[in-house]
């Protein structure tokens, strides 16, 4: 026990811990005028959201010591990865038929969000996918056809729930785990360049007949929101006012004005533009700087651990804080859609946040394993990250 506290890695439990820390914080903040602001919350206390967020986060670091405790070996084996190849699909699909529709989004079963949880199992299944053709140098498209499968049916079933942020943020992972796992980038801008003809159509297709009208107006509200001001730009603007309110310092905890009914979802979709408002620049860095410490330092292991699943898993993590921070800042801002993705450990929402964590006590796994190794340097390293012909 005391040898495996002293290999915990504090570079990234501190930040973790400050960025729970703050959320709360601000959580309150910003969803305690929500129940008197919104209608259909009416008869919930100040602090409704706050305990909700408290009661996820403190099981979800027991889970954190537990899964840093596990051998990492375990999320590799055979039954984990049928597991989630079965569940993962059923659960989803389950949701599609018998789901609660939230915001406009079908996303919602038990109180759960499964699209959430399916981010971790899809970057457990495609580490382990990468990881054995890293170990037995094959062909790239040997035993392609099950994890393939598998990321349609997740894609598919998720977009049918009409929770597009989630599914190109899960593709967007995809995407860089595959970048990452040395396939040739020659190779990778030619096919594009040949299957452009056929993606273009598809684009246009899916943008006029899949996208409802309410996600194609996020699109052109980030292109203009001063367009329509009063309609589908709205709530871009007043995010837009509430940053620019809040300055270097903020107009002070607890003072923000923008989301007093101005924005829809401030302590979830719009908890930064808050946070800008209320605290300022200071406010905003001490969140970009946490979770940059975290996605960095998840890079750093996967270039420093000798098991290639302990690097992909460490690259889809870290790739899938970064991807999500910016996806929610670029909604904010204006330079993105809005998408309804979250911050991570900030915005309230259990799902989320237990997968989150879930991912750190991950990352703390991989650090242990990592410190290990460097206390037996005549172990043989493994290669990874190599390029596959």
């Amino acid at each position: 026990m005391k040898k495996s506290w002293k290999s915990l890695d504090y570079s990234l439990i501190l930040p973790l811990i400050l960025l729970c820390a703050f959320g709360l914080i601000m959580v309150y903040s910003a969803s305690s005028i929500v129940p008197l602001v919104k209608g259909s919350l009416k008869g919930l206390k100040s602090d409704y959201f706050f305990l909700s967020q408290l009661k996820v986060m403190i099981p979800g670091f027991l889970l954190v010591l537990l899964i840093y405790r596990l051998r990492l070996a375990i999320f590799k084996t055979r039954l984990v990865i049928l597991i989630i190849y079965t569940v993962v699909p059923i659960v989803l699909l389950l949701t599609v038929i018998k789901g609660d529709v939230v915001n406009g989004a079908k996303g919602w079963i038990f109180g759960v969000q499964p699209a959430e949880f399916t981010k971790l199992a899809v970057i457990i299944a495609l580490s382990r996918f990468l990881a054995k053709k890293h170990e037995q140098p094959i062909s790239y498209m040997q035993g392609i056809g099950s994890i393939t499968l598998f990321l349609i049916m997740v894609l598919g079933l998720i977009l049918m729930q009409k929770d597009l942020g989630t599914d190109l943020l899960i593709a967007a992972v995809i995407g860089a785990m595959f970048l990452c796992s040395g396939v040739s980038i020659k190779l990778l801008l030619k096919r594009f360049t040949v299957t452009g003809i056929v993606w273009g159509p598809m684009l246009y297709i899916a943008y006029n007949h899949v996208l409802n009208a309410e996600q194609k107006s996020r699109f052109t509200a980030a292109i203009n929101p001063f367009a329509d001001a009063e309609g589908d730009g709205f709530h871009l603007i007043n995010s837009l006012i509430a940053i620019s309110e809040g300055g270097v310092r903020g107009a002070g905890l607890g003072n923000s004005i923008q989301k007093l009914g101005f924005l829809p979802e401030p302590h979830t979709d719009f908890i930064m533009a808050i946070i800008a408002e209320e605290l300022g620049i200071m406010g905003v860095l001490i969140v970009l700087v946490s979770l940059l410490t975290i996605i960095l330092r998840s890079f750093q292991l996967a270039r420093q651990s000798k098991d290639p699943f302990a690097s992909f898993l460490a690259i889809g993590i870290g790739s899938m804080l970064a991807i999500q921070t910016f996806v929610n800042i670029g909604g904010v801002t204006g330079l993105l859609p809005l998408t309804g993705v979250p911050v991570p450990f900030i915005s309230s929402g259990g799902s989320s946040l237990l997968v989150n964590l879930m991912s750190v006590g991950l990352l703390l796994n991989i650090s242990a394993q990592v410190r290990a190794q460097e206390t037996k340097p005549d172990l043989p390293a493994k290669p990874h990250l190599v390029v596959i012909k």
